[in-house]
């Protein structure tokens, strides 16, 4: 298949949720069946939209995007308001799958933990668009040598690989942000996923918030709430896949090609830039920084 892979690198700690929950997180955040995080693709195809129609101003009253003003956003992910076959998108998205997760460790602060769930998902997206060198990464990972341990929290001890420094995606990843320079230090791979989910729920912040009546500066009668949050410094991975060739009729020609879908690309991202996943704006959380790994843009 043709496509763009990309990482999502957390610059401030992330709530993407699935809803309420009879448990004692009342919001918790999204998981696969297997419980490991992950970032639905409808919530990430979400913020996109969110991203392209501030972009080009073109959000109309009913807070929907005007096509007319912003025609590469419905070109590329597909028409607001119609239903016709003329308007469906030209890319989709897969599922965003945790390269690593930031955990607390007693002997080195934190530590970056995977598994070989996790490695093999996004291994299987990355062999989709041939990455060859996010698979070398992977695979290196999966089977490298385990020379020392990390403990994660304070009593569990989880084989650590240090990367190949020689690795490009090594280089990109660990220059995501400051905390991702931990990367260097090694990775702590789970062999065993039933543990790996454990010890990955180390690092989910849990956060309890609650509603203030400010005529009174109490806090209001059943308002208390806990949501989840993965930690500032998690790496995901994901594809955009091309649907090509395709009709839509925002794409400024009959069929959208190859071609025609990586300059749509081109005039809505840059290889890197920052959006808001899964909303708390307003409290500063959800910010990512998003870095498309081959030479389309």
């Amino acid at each position: 298949m043709k496509g763009i892979p990309f990482v999502v690198y957390a610059v401030t700690s992330l709530h993407v949720g699935m809803g309420r929950s009879s448990g004692v997180v009342d919001l918790p955040i999204q998981r696969d069946p297997e419980g490991f995080p992950i970032i639905f693709s409808s919530s990430f195809k979400g913020a996109l939209k969110q991203f392209c129609g501030q972009k080009f101003n073109a959000f109309n009253k009913s807070g929907r995007i005007d096509c007319s003003k912003a025609s590469v956003c419905c070109c590329l992910l597909g028409g607001e308001e119609e239903t016709n076959a003329d308007v469906t998108s030209i890319i989709s998205l897969s599922d965003l799958y945790p390269i690593a997760i930031p955990v607390p460790s007693l002997d080195r602060g934190y530590v970056y933990i995977t598994s070989r769930y996790l490695i093999n998902t996004i291994k299987d997206l990355f062999n989709a668009v041939d990455y060859k060198d996010g698979i070398n990464f992977l695979t290196y990972l999966e089977s490298g040598e385990r020379k020392s341990k990390a403990t994660v929290g304070i009593d569990l001890e989880v084989p650590l690989v240090i990367p190949s420094t020689q690795s490009n995606t090594v280089s990109l990843l660990t220059s995501l942000g400051s905390i991702a320079g931990k990367l260097r230090d090694g990775i702590a791979v789970e062999d065993d996923d039933g543990k790996a989910v454990l010890e990955i729920e180390r690092g989910i912040i849990k956060y309890t918030r609650n509603k203030i009546n400010y005529d009174s500066g109490t806090v209001a009668e059943h308002s208390l709430w806990t949501e989840e949050y993965l930690p500032h410094g998690t790496i995901f991975a994901g594809i955009i896949f091309f649907n090509v060739p395709r009709k839509n009729k925002y794409c400024g020609s009959e069929i959208c090609s190859e071609d025609c879908v990586k300059q749509k690309v081109k005039e809505f991202l840059t290889d890197e830039f920052y959006l808001n996943v899964g909303g708390k704006e307003s409290i500063g959380k959800g910010v990512v920084k998003v870095k498309l790994l081959s030479g389309v843009v």
